[in-house]
């Protein structure tokens, strides 16, 4: 197929990566770009469609994938998500976060801003457009709609599993950097698309609820350090892994998210290291600096 890549602009010939869509039409696929190693929707949506779909029908959408999260309840989603991702982020915001203040881009319920005040003295603010989610947030942070309202500068923006909705990666990250400070930093985290579950195991069960249509791009360490190596920045890719053996077994297993545990914990947090070993971790964590 002879599309125009959303990344680099290649009109050369895409494969076909995956072409099941969840949450899509049968129309829907998504299609790999050789040049820049991206995988993207395909048809690609419009600016005003993606901008819609976050400030009315994101927790609906997310309620049909992950209903353990209470998207509709968002003082349990507050806790839930606390739960499940500070162990994971506190690891590089302890390590990374520098001294000033910090933005945190698509900051959903706040609970990211509210561990960093719980441990640093550090203004906060951050950025979310759904206006169900505003409610909630901690009146100690600032939010705002959108990082094009505000001309403050920042020494720290985060942004977690942000840029693969984002409609334009290249124009959100050339704006993030805009808002940092010099020598600047910022931390995001991206889902790895070659995870242990799509690219070793080949799970077709798990293809078709991964590959989803809130999901614009699906990025590879190659396709990431393409996107960055374009900017005045120095970074650091870490392979990060979430899930565990437990969570693999039974998608092998079961072809379904079952939440049963059946190994030890050691097991897991060696199966862990291994997979990112080997390069099927299913996120990365990304440290840039703004030079």
């Amino acid at each position: 197929m002879k599309i125009k890549c959303p990344i680099c602009n290649s009109i050369k010939e895409k494969e076909i990566w995956h072409n099941k869509v969840w949450g899509g039409s049968k129309k829907d696929k998504f299609l790999h770009c050789i040049k820049c190693d991206i995988v993207f929707l395909y048809p690609f949506p419009n600016v005003k469609d993606v901008s819609r779909f976050y400030k009315i029908n994101f927790g609906t959408y997310m309620e049909g994938r992950s209903p353990e999260i209470n998207w509709k309840d968002l003082k349990k989603q507050y806790k839930n998500l606390y739960k499940r991702e500070i162990p994971l982020r506190s690891v590089y915001l302890d390590k990374y976060l520098k001294k000033g203040n910090v933005c945190d881009v698509g900051c959903s319920t706040g609970f990211t801003l509210d561990y960093i005040i719980s441990k640093k003295k550090i203004k906060t603010y951050g950025v979310e457009p759904s206006i169900e989610h505003q409610k909630i947030i901690n009146k100690k942070h600032t939010i705002f709609n959108d990082l094009n309202e505000t001309q403050i500068k920042f020494d720290n923006i985060l942004h977690y599993y942000v840029l693969e909705h984002v409609y334009d990666p290249l124009l959100f990250l050339k704006i993030c950097l805009s808002k940092l400070k010099k020598n600047g930093r910022m931390i995001f985290e991206i889902p790895n698309r070659n995870d242990a579950l799509f690219s070793l195991y080949n799970l077709q069960n798990y293809k078709d609820f991964i590959m989803q249509k809130m999901h614009l791009f699906y990025f590879s360490e190659d396709s990431i350090k393409f996107i960055l190596d374009k900017f005045k920045i120095k970074y650091e890719i870490f392979k990060c892994q979430r899930y565990d053996y437990n969570n693999h077994y039974n998608w092998i297993a079961n072809n379904a998210n079952n939440k049963k545990r059946l190994f030890s914990f050691k097991l897991n947090d060696l199966y862990k290291k291994e997979i990112c070993k080997k390069k099927f971790n299913d996120h990365f964590t990304i440290i840039l600096n703004k030079l």
